[in-house]
């Protein structure tokens, strides 16, 4: 049996070489599989001694759990800034690996997962039979994700995960909304959900959090709206009302004056009584149910007001922020309004208004016509 100072090699009665070495904790580690010579045994061992010496060695019978068992563990424990995921954050990943991951990689053990599996996987995913790009690049930056903790736990040693540019989301334009046309979905929707439209267009909160909006969260007189909590639908959970996404989307916004006199009308006619009351609610007295809204009272109103098909209730969102740009709101502002941590969304509002006015600029000049000159035949 050979020695060296870190390790052995010793022959088997079969001929080849063994090599193993004593880890932390005194125990003997023998390498996966056997070496034809006892300079290859020589040589794992010092690779393995240098890959433990830089913090890059992976145990050999690390990542065996199949990627569908990690994945599932990862959902369960993922901290988002020391929080455990929202409720329908697990269920929308949940649902993304279920459809669209698992089906093609869950039967991978984690260190078997190769860049060209992912390739080939990310190919299909985002090819003309997929579910389209943007669905393509959200299951991306999930498995992603997935496997960055994977490498941070020690179970493999980096991730497969490296196409270029493959979780940027490639979204279509959404429909942009005239005034007159949010005006006139104001006016086709019941009267008990027009100050709802037009507090969603106006201040660009979303479905979910006005939907628990309470009574004591608006303050007319001083014209703001406070966004304290949000409403989460989860399948096989039911309802649940808890704080806005992120620190950001706890916010005040104010509230453009000429939509007050609507919010007065609805609060004495229509919210539930009391501080705590909530301020927009069925007429069986009920809280909002999104799907059931948007069948029942946003697709009629959109189709009487004329506004593009495939138009959304979150559309109001983005019209809002563009107004509010239009305006010259600043980056900032635009994020506080939206209770947006990232300037992203607020840049992409800020990025539309500047090629309008570009646009605008152009058409400008275009409308210049030299003069005539009558001197000449």
């Amino acid at each position: 049996m050979g020695r060296r100072a870190w390790g052995t090699v010793r022959r088997l009665p079969s001929g080849r070489y063994q090599a193993r070495y004593l880890d932390g904790s005194g125990r003997q580690v023998s390498a996966p599989h056997t070496f034809a010579t006892k300079a290859d045994g020589d040589r794992w061992l010092a690779k393995t001694q240098t890959e433990m010496d830089s913090g890059r060695w992976i145990d050999p019978k690390a990542g065996k759990e199949t990627l569908a068992a990690y994945a599932e563990r990862w959902v369960e424990t993922r901290l988002v800034r020391g929080r455990p995921l929202a409720p329908r954050t697990a269920e929308l990943y949940r649902a993304q690996l279920k459809n669209h991951i698992l089906p093609a990689l869950g039967s991978t053990p984690l260190r078997q997962l190769e860049a060209s599996d992912i390739r080939a996987w990310y190919g299909r995913l985002n090819g003309p039979s997929g579910p389209g790009q943007v669905t393509a690049a959200k299951c991306y930056r999930l498995l992603r994700a997935i496997c960055t903790t994977a490498v941070d736990d020690n179970l493999i040693a980096r991730n497969p995960c490296s196409i270029r540019g493959a979780g940027q989301e490639r979204s279509s334009e959404r429909p942009m909304f005239t005034v007159a046309q949010v005006q006139a979905l104001a006016d086709a929707v019941d009267d008990r959900w027009r100050a709802l439209i037009l507090l969603a267009a106006w201040t660009g909160l979303r479905i979910g959090e006005l939907s628990a909006l309470r009574r004591g969260h608006l303050d007319l007189e001083a014209g703001t709206v406070s966004v304290r909590s949000a409403v989460v639908d989860v399948t096989g959970q039911g309802r649940s009302y808890g704080p806005p996404k992120s620190a950001a989307g706890r916010r005040t916004v104010a509230i453009p004056p000429h939509i007050i006199g609507d919010l007065e009308h609805h609060l004495a006619r229509y919210a539930q009584p009391g501080a705590d009351g909530l301020v927009f609610v069925g007429p069986k007295g009920g809280p909002i149910r999104r799907n059931n809204f948007s069948s029942s009272i946003w697709a009629p109103a959109a189709a009487a007001a004329g506004l593009p098909a495939g138009s959304h209730m979150h559309d109001l969102r983005g019209w809002g922020a563009t107004i509010a740009a239009r305006q010259g709101a600043t980056t900032k502002e635009l994020m506080h309004r939206l209770g947006h941590a990232s300037p992203t969304a607020a840049l992409r509002y800020q990025r539309a208004e500047q090629e309008r006015d570009a646009a605008l600029a152009a058409a400008m000049s275009a409308a210049l016509k030299p003069p005539e000159d009558t001197t000449r035949a």
